[in-house]
Formats: C-alpha cells, sequence, structure tokens
C-alpha cells in the first residue's frame, strides 16, 4: 500500500510533468526548503530557496533552460515522512543546445501531505558545463569563462554597451546601446523597457549574442539570475553608475529586476 508521503511525491511528479507552476507550487508548504546542488551565477535554478514563491524563481529559470527528453522514475522509498525517489534522465540544455544523461536522487520531507524539504543529489557539474557548452570529458578541469580585469575595467567604465543577441536564424540583431553594471568580477545588464524589451526578448530565446562596450568586442552567453541577493546589489550598482541622469531612467532599471542577465565570455 502507497504510503501518504509517497502519495504526495507522486502527486508533485504528476504535476511536474504538467509544467504548470501553480499545479506544481500546491505541493509545498509555505515554509519549504528547495534545494539544488550548484552555483546560481552560472545554473540559476541552483541554490536554496525557502517558500513557494522563492521555488517559482526556481523553476521559471529550469523551464526556460532545460528541456526534457526522457525520464525514468526508480522505485521510491519512505521512512517517516522523508521520501527517496532514484531516477535518471536525458535532457537538452539550452543555451548551449548539448545534451546530458545523467542519474539523481530526489529526497523529500512530507508532513501532512505538504512537501516541507526538497533536495537534489546530482552531477552539478555536468550540469554546469552543459549548460554552458564546456566539453564534460577533459583531462583537467576546464576553467569558467571569466573576463580579464583589462575587460571589466574597459566596460564597467563605459557607460554603454552595445547588445547584439543571437535570433533563432543565427544571425545578430542590430547592435543596440544599452547600460551594463559591474559587480565583483561579474557583468549585467537589464532592459530599460522590462520584459517587453524586443533586444532582451531576442537575447531570452537564444541566450547567446555579441556585446561591444569600452574597446571590447566579445561574443557572450545570456545568463538569467533570479537570485535576490544578486539583484539587490545589481540595483546599487545602477544607482550608483547612472544616478547622475535621474530617476526618470534609472528607477526603470531597478525595477527591471525581471530582465536580469549576467553576460559571460564566450
Amino acid at each position: 500500500m502507497t504510503s501518504e508521503a509517497i502519495a504526495t511525491v507522486e502527486a508533485y511528479f504528476d504535476a511536474f510533468g504538467t509544467r504548470d507552476l501553480e499545479r506544481i507550487l500546491v505541493h509545498f508548504a509555505p515554509d519549504v526548503t528547495w534545494t539544488i546542488a550548484g552555483d546560481p551565477a552560472l545554473t540559476p535554478w541552483a541554490g536554496t530557496r525557502t517558500g513557494p514563491e522563492e521555488i517559482r524563481q526556481s523553476l521559471t529559470a529550469f523551464f526556460a533552460a532545460v528541456e526534457p527528453l526522457a525520464f525514468e522514475l526508480g522505485t521510491m522509498v519512505e521512512a517517516d515522512g522523508r521520501v527517496l525517489a532514484p531516477g535518471r534522465y536525458t535532457s537538452r540544455f539550452h543555451p548551449s543546445g548539448q545534451l546530458l544523461e545523467s542519474e539523481m536522487i530526489l529526497r523529500f520531507t512530507v508532513a501532512d501531505g505538504l512537501i516541507t524539504d526538497y533536495r537534489v543529489f546530482e552531477d552539478s557539474l555536468g550540469i554546469t558545463r552543459t549548460h554552458l557548452g564546456q566539453p564534460l570529458t577533459t583531462t583537467s578541469a576546464a576553467p569558467t569563462p571569466t573576463w580579464t580585469s583589462d575587460e571589466l575595467n574597459r566596460i564597467s567604465g563605459a557607460d554603454e554597451l552595445e547588445m547584439a543577441p543571437l535570433r533563432r536564424d543565427g544571425t545578430l540583431r542590430r547592435p543596440v546601446p544599452i547600460w551594463v553594471v559591474r559587480d565583483g568580477d561579474d557583468l549585467y545588464v537589464r532592459s530599460f523597457r522590462g520584459t517587453d524589451g524586443g533586444w532582451w526578448l531576442t537575447a531570452r530565446a537564444s541566450h547567446e549574442g555579441h556585446v561591444r562596450s569600452g574597446g571590447v568586442d566579445k561574443d557572450v552567453t545570456f545568463v538569467e539570475v533570479p537570485d535576490s541577493g544578486v539583484n539587490d546589489r545589481i540595483d546599487t550598482a545602477y544607482r550608483t553608475k547612472y544616478g547622475r541622469f535621474g530617476g526618470a531612467y534609472v528607477d526603470p532599471m531597478v525595477a527591471a529586476r525581471a530582465t536580469t542577465l549576467k553576460l559571460v565570455p564566450r
């Protein structure tokens, strides 16, 4: 006989297969903890989230980047409300378009018919490399693409960056000037027109493009950034760098957190 905890997890899997966020989120407790190993700056659905709304951010980023091709769920086991669900999957990751086959184990804690804790054990390094288009098998660890100090200084020191996202047909859009900010060793952009911005819609669809600023020309990968802590720092960076232009220009950039894209050099 199926336990209540396993029945709850089975209902979650049924909802997850539809990719309907509302159907998925009803299975989580208000104070649920959700943990996926990895660096959210590289795989934006990774990290630890608390509550259904933060899980929504993670799932939105995951669904945008991961195309499931096959999934096989093994036999679930349960003890005292904790359910282990082994599985194997094949997925295509965007923007790279590469495939990954991997095994995983999902651990659920269930109480009163709701999931209170969710944790994934999987090949997080393989996922990151596949997502970014890096080789999975190397004789030595492949370095994460980074900007040089000179590139960071040149681009962050310029007021504008020319943005040319890649269209689905493989051609670049005509470059448009936008603002760019720096946080540590990373560069970020947002859409002044929010999620209706033409260049942003193209960039979000392809996750690839070309940028030019401060004498630097670079092909880049666009990585979505749902992490609220990072976005708080980016808000400050926009206000600090562009505050002299006034609220009419800066306030829309601060409000456009949903459009934040990290520029990863290729």
